[in-house]
């Protein structure tokens, strides 16, 4: 059996009132259900759980079928246009109310007229998707679990215990293929073997229970990945296509045998992003403070680490940080609307490589919450960020919104940095007005501090 299956030649946004024609020769069964009138709020929650607990499928309000004998589809006489609003809440709303979880589906209104079809002026046809459903068993309100079967038109209730564990271990096969892919060891060589990383991995649509998305060339990738126009741009230099997607590395100024900032994306818009980060040790306060020429706070942060008794510590340079996941924000941005990839985005972090480290970020609020409570020292090498399976422990970033693409990447980076900071310890809301905690001020407080560190940066390249 299939969980794909569509009768039309298109994605669901693409279907238009006179591809109904092709359902003069699709019959109703395991995936089509044709209804004339719209039903009741328990009918409708039947014959949408029906398909989210079997394999998906379409359901059509405004379409009778031919005959008993033959259930393809017979005449269009339509839902009056004028009631289309209502019947789509009317839907949505017994789903809601009848369904527990409720599954996920899309559903719109088709307006005739359509001559080749019979659908008459003023009246249109209802059409709704429903994915197979990943976190089935999908529960009616009356207590029942309805599944589509053969070529009955509808729904049957389920009491088999072998289809209904089924049922039960779909979501289990989902999750724990995040966790084997999320869970398997960062592979480093031995000189790499203590340095520290942040694991960005992306799962855009969960559950697989989306239509299919929009292919992608490495041409394409490459345009996107290597773009360095506009602001906080990471251009990476080496791209090439594997078996399992395509590899992004950044080897500019960089040994390109060494590990550094990678982004591994699968043909299914999932990602992998590897970040290193700069991880410093002197044998004095003073050597150490060589590293960090050029940055602002610097003689303050020693002067703490020598009141508090660090004298040889070794220090995590989160300057830039905040920079990177800009870039990382405005890539994914442009791969979203390549992939055509409107809904949200899944995100897990880890953290490794931080064991007895003290996280530096160059900002005096946050040198003043250090100077009152303490340096915050790591005492895991390794951080995952919301631990567990479940779709509720993974990050949620809000879908690409066409109105505002420059907010959607500050606000999806600067969540990422927030979540990665007090990982580590570190405040994320500054007050450097006194007027109260203001978090567009720590944001600019972080950018400042990143400039410098880039400056910095930059400086050092050219001497050396």
């Amino acid at each position: 059996m299939r969980y794909d299956y569509n009768p039309f030649d298109k994605s669901f946004d693409e279907i238009n009132p006179s591809d109904l024609a092709i359902l003069f020769s699709v019959a109703e069964g395991w995936y089509v259900e044709y209804k004339q009138e719209v039903p009741n709020a328990s009918a409708i929650a039947k014959s949408v759980t029906a398909f989210a607990n079997t394999y998906g499928g379409w359901l059509f309000y405004g379409i009778a079928e031919k005959s008993k004998d033959d259930a393809v589809a017979g005449t269009f006489p339509g839902i009056a246009c004028e009631d289309a609003d209502g019947v789509l809440q009317r839907i949505r709303q017994a789903v809601a109310n009848h369904a527990q979880p409720s599954p996920y589906f899309r559903v719109k209104a088709l307006m005739g007229p359509v001559e080749a079809i019979g659908l008459p002026e003023g009246r249109c046809v209802i059409m709704a998707q429903v994915p197979w459903g990943p976190e089935a068993p999908y529960i009616h309100k009356d207590g029942r679990i309805y599944r589509r079967v053969g070529d009955g038109s509808e729904p049957r209730p389920e009491s088999d215990r072998f289809i209904l564990d089924q049922l039960w271990s779909r979501s289990v096969k989902i999750t724990q293929k995040y966790a084997d892919w999320i869970g398997r060891e960062l592979e480093t060589s031995e000189a790499e073997e203590n340095s520290p990383y942040v694991r960005l991995f992306l799962i855009a649509d969960f559950w697989s229970d989306h239509s299919s998305m929009n292919g992608i060339s490495l041409r394409r990738v490459r345009e996107i990945i290597s773009d360095v126009n506009g602001n906080y741009t990471i251009p990476f230099e080496n791209v090439y296509q594997t078996s399992g997607g395509f590899i992004c590395r950044q080897t500019a100024y960089n040994d390109p045998e060494m590990l550094g900032l990678t982004w591994k994306l699968g043909g299914n818009f999932q990602s992998e992003v590897i970040i290193p980060l700069s991880k410093f040790r002197s044998d004095s306060l003073d050597d150490l403070g060589d590293g960090f020429e050029g940055y602002k706070h610097i003689g303050r942060f020693l002067q703490l680490c020598e009141k508090q008794r660090y004298l040889r510590p070794t220090v995590i340079d989160l300057n830039i940080l905040l920079h990177v996941l800009l870039g990382i924000a405005r890539i994914q941005t442009a791969l979203a609307k390549e992939f055509g990839w409107t809904g949200p985005v899944f995100a897990k972090m880890e953290i490794s490589g931080v064991w007895r480290t003290i996280p530096f970020v160059d900002t005096s609020y946050v040198l003043d919450e250090y100077e009152k409570h303490g340096l915050p020292l790591g005492l895991r090498d390794k951080i995952s960020i919301r631990t567990g399976t479940d779709q509720g422990s993974f990050i949620e970033l809000d879908g690409l919104q066409d109105d505002d693409i420059e907010k959607h990447r500050i606000l999806m980076a600067t969540k990422l940095f927030v979540i990665i900071a007090l990982a580590l310890g570190i405040p994320p809301i500054a007050d450097p007005d006194g007027d109260g905690s203001d978090f567009s001020d720590s944001v600019a407080d972080f950018l400042k501090a990143g400039e410098r560190a880039l400056e910095a940066q930059k400086k050092r390249t050219q001497r050396g």
